[in-house]
């Protein structure tokens, strides 16, 4: 065969074995590599397909992004929340124009925000930016810029703005100025110490601000005109800083609704240290206050309208005073509608019957943990209190309520004794039960030492503890001096 059609032949023999080889699997591995081919024509993914997407939520959290993605990559999302939170984010650039009610951005690295980030977000309510790394210097009015034209300006519609948890020393005072309508600021655990002047106008410049949270903030004290424009705050969270006192500033805050001291360094509340007048206050908690020991004589007075007391787990409060929350009128004295009270936890001993205007009144009690003494000072507690009220006041924590004094009753349930004449305590703590027992010994210590006393005394006129007799002439010798021979007769 000539050696120039036998080429050709041979090499068409080994294309057909090779293609005989070949499986249906070898066969797909080739779609793959085509539909590489296809995304790597048709542009960057779509946000779909890296978080997960509902008509409501877009959710980024914890996939370890550097970046909130690329313009194109947002295109036709709409949502209600989208998150980012926990991923790597160190720099926050522009997003592009999107529908979306909240934005969270927290628990990143964020160090910086470019100007004008958010403009471009429609419908933005609330933008979380907590626990990042957002320092004063970096944290700038033009951050929260909102979108510009030739016949107006539109701010963002920002309503609620979380900075807690970041390293705020102090504020931009214009930091705010472009957030027209927000009501909610947290500033929770930032490292201020103090609010300096310019802190104190960025936060006094939110006119129509309703709530704000500065806790554990590490605050001493409060600037004396911080609330001169807070014509609408209706809740202070002042939770973990640092305050002995509380702080004379409440008195502008005249709308104030809620108030938390939790943890706070104030050892006690009286005339001298009371709550300046807030006449709207409903809720005030001051829990977990290590060092707080009394609620002294019209300390809470000026809390008219005072619903809801929570003084639970302070350590050293003994003492509660019968007219702590009493205010005296021209009508008389008067409490506060009082509708919850929890004093569970401390180290009271007593609870006053005129503590509460009307006990009828209360919704809820909550006494436990305490170190309740069952004497005539409790009388109206164990006695009347507990047997009408418990059951609908505080269910079944009644039953676990029990006396640590005075001895007699020591462990007793104190809903036991509510049919007892409980006995008064002396004034100088004394204790009858242990003195009854030392006057009986030292009764019987005096009936028997008298006529031992009295049979010595005999015995030894009769001679018994000396050498001979001991008369009463020899009594008598006992004072005779012999004169000397030398005297003159």
């Amino acid at each position: 065969m000539d050696l120039r059609l036998s080429v050709p032949l041979l090499a068409v023999i080994l294309l057909a074995r090779c293609e005989s080889r070949e499986t249906p699997g070898n066969a797909t591995t080739i779609v793959p590599s085509v539909i590489k081919a296809d995304n790597v024509t048709s542009g960057p993914e779509s946000i779909c397909a890296v978080c997960s997407c509902t008509d409501s939520y877009v959710d980024c959290s914890n996939r370890s992004l550097e970046t909130h993605f690329e313009k194109e990559q947002w295109s036709n999302v709409t949502a209600k929340v989208i998150s980012f939170e926990h991923n790597c984010l160190v720099h926050v650039t522009p997003f592009p124009r999107i529908a979306v009610g909240k934005l969270i951005l927290r628990k990143n690295r964020i160090v910086k925000i470019d100007y004008r980030a958010f403009k471009e977000l429609v419908n933005l309510t609330e933008l979380d930016l907590s626990h990042n790394q957002l320092t004063s210097e970096q944290l700038q009015p033009h951050v929260f810029e909102g979108r510009f034209s030739p016949e107006a300006y539109e701010p963002l519609t920002l309503k609620i703005l979380d900075l807690s948890g970041n390293v705020l020393h102090w504020l931009h005072q214009s930091i705010f100025e472009h957030l027209a309508d927000l009501k909610v600021l947290k500033l929770a655990e930032n490292p201020f110490g103090v609010f300096d002047y310019r802190t104190s106008i960025a936060i006094s410049s939110v006119s129509y601000l309703e709530e704000l949270d500065i806790s554990y903030c590490q605050l001493r004290e409060l600037p004396s005109v911080q609330f001169h424009n807070a014509k609408n705050l209706k809740k202070l969270n002042l939770t973990g800083n640092k305050l002995t006192v509380p702080p004379r500033a409440l008195e502008e805050a005249k709308t104030l609704e809620y108030l938390s001291l939790d943890g706070n360094s104030i050892r006690t509340i009286n005339l001298a240290n009371a709550f300046p007048k807030l006449p709207k206050l409903k809720e005030l908690s001051m829990r977990e206050m290590p060092n707080l020991t009394e609620i002294g004589f019209g300390g809470l007075s000026a809390l008219t309208s005072l619903e809801s007391l929570q003084l639970q787990n302070c350590k050293k409060l003994q003492r509660i005073d019968e007219y702590a929350m009493a205010s005296k009128t021209a009508e008389g004295t008067i409490w506060p509608p009082l509708k919850k009270l929890n004093v569970a936890s401390n180290a009271l001993r007593y609870l006053p019957m005129l503590l509460i205007g009307r006990w009828d009144k209360l919704d809820e009690l909550r006494l436990t943990n305490n170190q309740w003494s069952c004497d005539c000072r409790n009388q109206y507690l164990i006695g009347n209190v507990l047997p009408e009220y418990g059951e609908a006041l505080m269910g079944e924590e009644t039953e676990k309520l029990n006396c640590s004094a005075p001895p007699e009753h020591e462990g007793k349930k104190l809903t036991s004794l509510a049919d007892r004449h409980l006995r008064c305590l002396d004034l100088w703590n004394a204790r009858p039960e242990r003195d009854a027992a030392i006057l009986v010994g030292v009764l019987i210590g005096l009936l028997v030492a008298i006529p031992i006393g009295m049979a010595f005394f005999v015995f030894w006129r009769r001679g018994f503890f000396f050498c001979g007799s001991q008369g009463p002439a020899t009594f008598s010798r006992a004072f005779y001096k012999r004169a000397s021979n030398d005297d003159d007769i």
